[in-house]
């Protein structure tokens, strides 16, 4: 006697119907929001072959009897179309293949999804939007969360690393100007040799290929970036993450000021915790406590060893 579907089976065949019905609502987003009639047809293939995996689940509901939910799509995938119409389709690029690479993994764990050919299908979706689409822009956000988080975690640390010791409040602010000033200006200059090494690659590569002195106007020399932005970007991105955990000392009362810093803070990483959330495939919830928590642990940990050091001097 065959019997039916266990409980989780049907929880699984369900989670996989509704991701799925959400990347093929997505991409015909995206084919509506394109110019390029190319590019359009690209993101129509991609959601007529997502369609074909959730008729796959819908099939193996139907044959154990199951009722076909209605399709809803979900909060995330209605915040991915809202920032393809108002900010570009490569803005969201990154979580798009990052999602269809969570479906791969997933999928390669799943016998009856594997077997159907579900698994190698969404690693060809990921290759082909990596191949067909512009992720500039989705590259150029993850790159600004980078860089205001590791201002902000690390102006975070040094501060409470001050508090720890005992410090007045006025000397917790200056060590955070200190910090904000030093880790910006540190930031623009590795940024700077960087780029500046990567276009002198470049340049030396096709002057060795030519023969002749090198073009600066070369794709090779020209994708390797300007010096010179990359400075002054990283520069402003790390002292806007660095100034959040300042702020409430320049404007709160002292005797509430370094309690504003830690909630300032920790909202803070929070809100960048949700910004990673657009290229991670991980839910907002889950991407916005784990940055708290990997963020507040390391200024806890700076803060136990100020104190110990305030101990050992005396204070």
């Amino acid at each position: 006697m065959t019997t039916g579907p266990t409980v989780p089976e049907l929880s699984r065949w369900l989670r996989n119907l509704q991701a799925e019905r959400d990347s093929a609502a997505l991409y015909e987003e995206l084919a509506s929001i394109e110019g390029d009639p190319r590019q359009r047809n690209v993101y129509r293939d991609l959601a007529s072959g997502e369609r074909r995996h959730a008729a796959f689940w819908e099939e193996r509901l139907a044959a154990a009897g199951q009722a076909i939910p209605h399709f809803r799509p979900s909060a995330h995938t209605r915040l991915l179309s809202f920032l393809a119409r108002h900010f570009g389709i490569g803005f969201i690029v990154p979580n798009v293949i990052a999602r269809e690479m969570k479906d791969w993994d997933e999928y390669a764990t799943q016998e009856d999804a594997r077997t159907a050919g579900l698994a190698e299908e969404e690693h060809a979706h990921a290759a082909t939007l990596r191949r067909r689409t512009d992720g500039a822009l989705g590259g150029n956000l993850r790159a600004a969360v980078l860089g205001a988080n590791d201002g902000l975690s690390s102006n975070f640390s040094l501060m409470m690393g001050a508090a720890g010791v005992g410090q007045s409040t006025s000397t917790v602010l200056l060590t955070g100007i200190a910090g904000l000033t030093a880790g910006a200006c540190s930031m623009a200059l590795g940024e700077w040799l960087s780029v500046t090494n990567a276009r002198e690659l470049a340049l030396s590569q096709v002057e060795r290929k030519s023969g002749a002195k090198p073009d600066t106007s070369d794709p090779s020399v020209l994708s390797a970036g300007n010096p010179a932005t990359a400075a002054v970007s990283s520069f402003i991105l790390f002292a806007v993450g660095a100034l959040v955990p300042l702020l409430p000392l320049f404007i709160l009362p002292v005797a509430l000021s370094i309690w504003g810093s830690v909630l300032a803070s920790i909202a803070g990483l929070f809100l960048l915790g949700l910004a990673t959330s657009l290229f991670n495939a991980r839910s907002a919830l889950f991407s916005g406590a784990r940055q708290v928590v990997i963020g507040a642990a390391a200024a806890a940990v700076t803060y136990l060893v100020g104190r110990a050091f305030g101990v050992l001097l005396g204070g």
